[in-house]
This record gives structure tokens, C-alpha cells and sequence, in this order.
């Protein structure tokens, strides 16, 4: 039941954010950048949440009755430190160039003890490992990297009403590295929806994908905590990662 329920779900973070926040935070305010159209930041209203609001297209959130900040999320946010018992980054951090100074900037409006939710398409699920053997594109059904397709917005160069598409894709490796070296503690990962061609592919792919997995910490050049590999490997194995579109991680900033 619970497997036909992920199949059947449309696989956008808006039907569960407010409750992925209610597993760790009771109440507060959160900042939901780039809010979009206001789709998340009304699920958060709705379980109680107190929301700002902040995007480059501030409008489109306007056009939906919230008040929405224009932001570029790559210049230093227009907030103090330890603004927000909670942050929302949902499909933000695939379109910038300085992943690592945008994160910084969300862990410092973070007030210790706040939970941050990144969420990104997830190229490690096993559809999209598939594209990437055959095609070298994770999702090339979907979008495509190239100097045509690279700019979303008004004009082919990056500019004011211009961003970058899906460019700066990242896997749960990369994201788990850039939200622990900016400070934040990973608490774990999780999915909206299963892909069903992933759970097709997966009496072929799986044991591949595991003994790669386990073969990759047998090396000795990555030699590391045991709690750590253990904590990685659970992940990069689990059902959100190998079934879901959509890589969702969860962070936290250590009490001060």
C-alpha cells in the first residue's frame, strides 16, 4: 500500500513539506526561497508555519497573496543571522554556479537548532543512472545542458530577468559534502514519489549498484568513520535515493 502510494503521488514536494517540517520543528518561521508561485508556502500556512517569501520573480508568489521578497539568492540574502527556526530551498541549488556561498547564506539566516530542506532532481535514482549510461544526460527526456537549452528566462545569456536552467546538477554525494562544510548537520534523506521505472529496473540494477557501492568503500584511499560509511551507504541504498525523482535532504544547524 505504502509503494502504491509513492507511485501514485505526483512527486512534488508541495502535498508534504509542511509535514516534513513538523517531524522536527513544532513551529517558527520559515523562509521559502525561491518560493516560485507560492505552491509551497501555502502547504506551510496551512500546518502553521509562518513564511517569508523570497524569489528573482517575485510575482508570480504576489500574483497568489503572499508578500514575496525579490531575491537573488547568489548575493547575500537580505536577513540577519539566525533569522528563521526553518528554511525551504526547493529546486533552487540545480541553477546556480556558487552552490556552496548559497548554502552558507541559508545556514547563516538559520537559527541554531533550524532545519533546513534542500530539494533538487535526484540523478542517482535508477532511471536516471540509465539515461546517463545510455544518453550521458541524467534526465534528457526532460531538459538537456547545452548552450541552447543552459538560460531559462528572457534571453540566451545570463542577465537580470534570466537564470540558469538545469545546469549545476548535483548528486546526494556533492550536497551531503557542501551542507556539512558550510556547517550543518545531515539528518537524513527523503522522497515525495517513486518512479516506477526505477522499481522495474531494479531486479537488474540493484545488485550492480550494491556491490559498486560496497566495492567503492573497500578502497582504501577512502578510508573514513565507520558511523559515516555506514551513514552514506544506508542513503545512497535506501528507496528515496534509488526510486525517487526528487533528492530531498534534510539538515540541521547545530545548537549553539
Amino acid at each position: 500500500m505504502a509503494l502504491l502510494k509513492r507511485l501514485q503521488h505526483d512527486g512534488h514536494i508541495r502535498n508534504e513539506v509542511g509535514q516534513m517540517f513538523r517531524k522536527y520543528i513544532d513551529t517558527g518561521k520559515i523562509l521559502d526561497i525561491p518560493s516560485g508561485d507560492g505552491v509551497n508556502a501555502r502547504n506551510l500556512v496551512d500546518s502553521g508555519f509562518e513564511v517569508e517569501c523570497a524569489d528573482l520573480f517575485p510575482d508570480r508568489a504576489r500574483a497568489n497573496g503572499f508578500s514575496c521578497t525579490r531575491c537573488d539568492m547568489t548575493a547575500p540574502l537580505p536577513y540577519e543571522d539566525n533569522s528563521f527556526e526553518g528554511v525551504l530551498h526547493s529546486e533552487g541549488i540545480e541553477h546556480v554556479d556558487n552552490q556552496v556561498a548559497v548554502l552558507a547564506q541559508l545556514q547563516r539566516v538559520l537559527k541554531p537548532g533550524g532545519v533546513l530542506i534542500v530539494t533538487t532532481p535526484n540523478i542517482l535514482f535508477l532511471a536516471a543512472r540509465a539515461d546517463t549510461m545510455l544518453s550521458g544526460h541524467p534526465r534528457p527526456r526532460r531538459w538537456l545542458v547545452t548552450e541552447s537549452h543552459g538560460y531559462w528566462g528572457g534571453s540566451k545569456t545570463y542577465g537580470e530577468d534570466t537564470y540558469y536552467g538545469h545546469v549545476f546538477l548535483i548528486n546526494a554525494f556533492q550536497l551531503r559534502f557542501y551542507l556539512t562544510h558550510v556547517g550543518l548537520d545531515v539528518l537524513g534523506v527523503e522522497a515525495t514519489r517513486y518512479s516506477l521505472n526505477s522499481i522495474l529496473l531494479a531486479p537488474l540494477m540493484f545488485p550492480l549498484v550494491w556491490w559498486g557501492t560496497r566495492r567503492m568503500w573497500r578502497n582504501r584511499r577512502f578510508e573514513t568513520s565507520t558511523s559515516l560509511k555506514r551513514a552514506i551507504q544506508k542513503e545512497i541504498l535506501s528507496p528515496a535515493l534509488l526510486f525517487g525523482p526528487k533528492l530531498i535532504m534534510v539538515a540541521r544547524k547545530p545548537e549553539e
